[in-house]
């Protein structure tokens, strides 16, 4: 649960925690000082007379108008804070969006990337939250990179795409990689899905990423490194003789 301005509940981005968030607000707390003074003003009421009552009224509505110019040159009224009920502390808001802090509830690149794709992947994860449209549009960049270290062109994803189908690539796979494609090709070209104010989209495809590498570089590596610590090198030689490789 991505934090968003209002929820209840969402993870934490200090503790990791989906915990309950306690707002404040400059008019929350405006309205809450209001209905003191007024509290305490009115609670006088059947103790004074009516012109008196009628005084008091005058007296809380200029001070009504007072307050409000006082109280919000202190807290702006774009000014919120949301207090995490597990780790007590707390994100800012301004205008709706968190200014503080700035990092977001990703999982860590997948190790077996290159370099310059693991820098892309977390650039992307940076400007999260300011810009779910350029963050795809980085890990667009990424899966580029990431067919051309398997192997692949890197200039074409779809005709990479289409020649890892045409090699057995699995019908899951070949999903998620033309799930990251389309809603990258609408990050760098707009089409029919609104990447401008939709986090929760682009905080999927870091999970696509991670998956994809899995599965086009993780597991190989694993499976080739268990492969030659297992089978013996005449075993594997006989292999070789069997398949005419």
């Amino acid at each position: 649960m991505i934090p968003e301005y209002g929820n209840k509940k969402f993870q934490c981005p200090h503790c990791n925690t989906v915990a309950i968030q306690e707002w404040f607000t400059a008019d929350k707390a405006g309205n809450t000082a209001k209905d003191i003074v007024r509290h305490l003003y009115l609670n006088y009421r059947p103790s004074i007379t009516d012109y008196a009552q009628e005084c008091v009224v005058k007296f809380l509505n200029e001070i009504d108008a007072r307050f409000q110019r006082g109280f919000y040159s202190f807290v702006p009224k774009g000014f919120s804070v949301a207090t995490c009920s597990s780790c007590e502390d707390f994100t800012l808001w301004v205008n709706n969006k968190i200014v503080y802090p700035k990092k977001t509830i990703l999982p860590p690149p997948n190790e077996d990337l290159n370099e310059d794709i693991k820098a892309l992947y977390l650039e992307a994860s940076l400007i999260l939250v300011d810009s779910p449209k350029g963050a795809t549009a980085l890990l667009r960049l990424a899966l580029q990179k990431l067919l051309e270290q398997v192997g692949k062109s890197g200039k074409n994803i779809n005709s990479d795409i289409k020649s890892l189908v045409a090699e057995g690539l699995s019908p899951k796979i070949q999903q998620a990689l033309d799930l990251l494609r389309v809603i990258g090709n609408n990050a760098v070209h707009p089409g029919q899905i609104n990447l401008d104010d939709n986090t929760e989209i682009a905080r999927k495809l870091f999970g696509i990423l991670n998956f994809i590498a899995e599965e086009l570089i993780t597991k190989p590596k694993d499976l080739e490194g268990l492969y030659a610590d297992l089978i013996p090198p005449d075993t594997q030689d006989h292999i070789k003789q069997r398949d005419g490789t």
